[in-house]
Order: structure tokens, then C-alpha cells, then sequence
């Protein structure tokens, strides 16, 4: 059952309230200095998945007895263009570190020439390449959060990726299709959105959200 705010508690209960940027979250200067120029309180940490969440700071006389986060039914992702989307969909080529170590020690020899030893290091760190999808894997474990959101900041969006408005070689086609597939199959509400409205689109998803909880 909701709980019933007046107005004026419900204006109290928004002072309450903080955006959760993730810690490891990168290129998001433009977002913190949105939220410091309107005086929208927020805390870095570390969230289970997705950049962005909510929480409501403990205030007893309105219900909440102690911090609470939303972690469990809210999933908020950013990705800064259709490039950054398709690299994360289709997986990212990563070296993993203890190659980049034998790698590092192979060229401090220096037996071979500058060219020679290039060749060799690529040809070396060819064979050791991974392919990250942790964004996938995240969306996996958030599969039973209620509202799970995709915010790309690119306007031209679906068009953008039907005019390949990204310097990425993936297929058009595989690549509408896959961002169709995934947004049924999770439950991912996708939105295209410009850089300078990006902070705006996450505060009115948390705070939407947090409407949603109680009845006013």
C-alpha cells in the first residue's frame, strides 16, 4: 500500500532524495554540473548495476526509517553516442593485463627494431584479445528490475543508426535488429537524448520513479 504525502510533505520528502552516480561511471562531468547548477543533491557509489539510481535519505517522520535505495527495481544506463552502444553490444576487444605485462617485458629487450618488435607485439596481442561485454552481462542480472531504461546521447537515434551516424563498421541491419531484440527481451526502454539534456532525462526517471511509490 502507497503511503499518502499532503503537498508539503511531498516537497519535504524531495529534499530527502539523492541521485546515485556510479563511481566508475566516466564522461560525466557535463551530468554533476547540471545537478550542482540546479541544487540537486547527489552521492557517488557503487551501484550492483546500470550509472544511475535513487535513494531516499532516513527520515522517519516520513516514513523512511533508515537509507533507502531503489537498486532492486530500478536500472538507469548511459552510453555518450551510437558508437559507445554498438562497441558495448557487439563487445569490446580488451588485452587482458597479465598480456599487456609480456608484452611490456618483450619490448624492454629491445632485441629486435622498432617495426620488427611492433609487428610482433600485435601479432602477440592478437592472440590474447578478449571481447568485454559487461554492459550485456549487467543487463542479464538486472533482467527482473521493473524499470530499466537506455539513455544514448545521440538525437539522431534509430535514424542515426539507419544513416551508420557512427564511425563503427557493424552492420546496419544486425544492429537495429540486435537493440530491437534486447529492448524486448529485457524490458529496456531505449532513449536517444542530447549531451545537455542527459542530466535532466535521469532526474525526472528518479524522480518519476519515486512518484510512482506513494500517493499524492
Amino acid at each position: 500500500m502507497k503511503q499518502h504525502y499532503t503537498q508539503n510533505e511531498y516537497k519535504e520528502l524531495l529534499k530527502y532524495m539523492r541521485i546515485v552516480c556510479q563511481t566508475n561511471e566516466q564522461e560525466n562531468g557535463h551530468i554533476l554540473d547540471w545537478f550542482d547548477e540546479k541544487g540537486i543533491e547527489y552521492i557517488n557509489r557503487s551501484i550492483p548495476e546500470g550509472d544511475y539510481n535513487v535513494m531516499i535519505k532516513a527520515c522517519p517522520e516520513l516514513g523512511f526509517l533508515k537509507d533507502t535505495y531503489f537498486y532492486d527495481e530500478l536500472f538507469i544506463e548511459r552510453k555518450n553516442s551510437l558508437q559507445e552502444l554498438a562497441s558495448s553490444l557487439y563487445g569490446q576487444k580488451k588485452t587482458p593485463a597479465y598480456a599487456k605485462k609480456v608484452i611490456e617485458e618483450f619490448k624492454n629487450e629491445k632485441i629486435v627494431s622498432g617495426l620488427k618488435l611492433a609487428k610482433i607485439a600485435k601479432e602477440f596481442k592478437s592472440q590474447f584479445d578478449i571481447y568485454d561485454d559487461a554492459f550485456l552481462r549487467e543487463l542479464k542480472r538486472a533482467v527482473n528490475k521493473e524499470h530499466k531504461y537506455l539513455l544514448v546521447e545521440q538525437p539522431s537515434g534509430w535514424n542515426g543508426i539507419l544513416t551508420h551516424d557512427y564511425p563503427n563498421d557493424y552492420n546496419i541491419k544486425s544492429y537495429w535488429a540486435m537493440l530491437h531484440s534486447i529492448e524486448l527481451k529485457y524490458g529496456l526502454k531505449v532513449k536517444f537524448i542530447s549531451k545537455e539534456n542527459s542530466a535532466l532525462e535521469i532526474y525526472t526517471i528518479c524522480k518519476c520513479f519515486i512518484d510512482s511509490k506513494i500517493d499524492k
